[in-house]
């Protein structure tokens, strides 16, 4: 415009108005359109299905935004999502408009455990010459948990687990009182058969214990210094609480100074006992070093000093020496097996681990990449066979 007026060139002027001009109304288009989505957008709601979802496993999720007047045909609508929900990918929703409202539909795709925020929604804001555009967040975000991935080990579990019961209650006979009876599982004694009822219903039934005469099973869960490990040894602890449970136990799982106690595992109540030992695990990082992950196994062991009727499972790293120190009380009772991670890396020290726990009256293996969760398990109660 200057060199214009200073040449005294029309056209030149009129170029430059008409920039001016397209800037002027291409600012006020935008900030109407966030004048009119602030206004006109009354609520943003989000339904997850399922509710919890687990690493590895696809979910759903539809966003349904409120909106009062006609803006709901022209506004644009877009989603956020942490890269641990998406699999690092961008979400693509399908979109239906109806009177009042958008809805989107997308997928997700968990890959690791742990707490991560959807949202909030992003309506795009353009000018009429498609030279800017802005994004405003509508609604806000919306914390989604991650169980961890889990293996189902249950039958194996209960095999290892009707062993102990057995060992627990000797060869006691089925009470007459005994009554409460539920489904066969493997690795239930026998004698608690209730033939009549299995001859009436077509499948074996089993008198149920009373709660207090199960043995209970306490996972000792080993924090690893390394994401990927901590997260293998969380999988691996999370399948054998898990497995547990379907069998009927009281189950515990310690991960350093935390805790976390099931007792009713029998009908409905065992969803609810998995949903608690599965949250457990929500919030559990890696240790700064391998000295502090021994630090707090140690820990870990000490909380069941005091009860040695428990059947012990432990998901460990290779270990120090005060872990072991820590842990080799626990096997006096024959009752304990450990299952140890190997690192290509670290196979000298993950052997010594397995000699050393051994020594101390544990059934103990070492898992080395890549087996398999489930091939690793058979081999430890194999081993326990032996």
């Amino acid at each position: 415009m200057i060199v214009g007026v200073g040449f005294a060139s029309a056209p030149l002027v009129l170029v430059a108005v008409t920039v001016l001009a397209a800037v002027l109304i291409g600012a006020a288009t935008i900030a109407a359109q966030i004048l009119a989505t602030r206004t006109r957008v009354s609520r943003v709601s989000r339904e997850i299905t399922p509710a919890t979802l687990s690493a590895g496993t696809p979910g759903e999720v539809v966003v349904r935004v409120d909106v009062q007047g006609r803006i709901a045909q022209r506004l644009r609508l877009r989603e956020q999502a942490a890269a641990e929900l998406t699999g690092g990918g961008a979400t693509r929703a399908a979109i239906s408009r109806r009177r009042g409202g958008i809805e989107l539909r997308y997928r997700l795709d968990p890959v690791r455990r742990g707490r991560w925020l959807l949202g909030p929604a992003l309506a795009r804001a353009t000018d009429p010459f498609g030279l800017a555009w802005t994004d405003r967040a509508v609604g806000g975000p919306h914390e989604v948990a991650v169980w961890p991935a889990v293996v189902d080990l249950a039958a194996s579990a209960g095999e290892l687990m009707g062993a102990a019961d057995r060992a627990h209650i000797g060869a006691r006979t089925p009470a007459a009182d005994d009554v409460s009876l539920r489904d066969y599982r493997d690795g239930d004694d026998l004698r608690r058969v209730h033939w009549a009822s299995s001859a009436r219903r077509g499948t074996l039934l089993v008198r149920s214990e009373e709660q207090q005469g199960r043995t209970s099973a306490s996972v000792l869960l080993g924090l690893a210094p390394s994401p990927r490990a901590l997260e293998w040894s969380i999988t691996a602890a999370a399948s054998v609480a898990l497995s547990v449970v379907e069998a009927g136990h009281p189950v515990r799982l310690i991960a350093g100074a935390q805790a976390t106690s099931v007792q009713d595992t029998h009908g409905r109540a065992a969803e609810s006992a998995r949903a608690t030992l599965l949250d457990a695990t929500l919030d559990l990082a890696p240790s700064d070093s391998a000295a502090d992950a021994d630090l707090a196994l140690a820990a870990g062991a000490r909380m069941l000093g005091a009860d040695r009727s428990d059947v012990i499972v432990a998901i460990v790293e290779p270990l120090g020496p005060a872990a072991l120190r820590a842990l080799a009380p626990l096997g006096d009772g024959g009752r304990a097996w450990a299952l140890v991670r190997c690192p290509t890396a670290a196979r000298g020290r993950a052997d010594r681990t397995v000699e050393a726990l051994r020594g101390a009256g544990w059934t103990a293996i070492a898992s080395e990449e890549p087996e398999a969760l489930t091939e690793a398990w058979t081999r430890l109660l194999t081993e326990e066979v032996l």
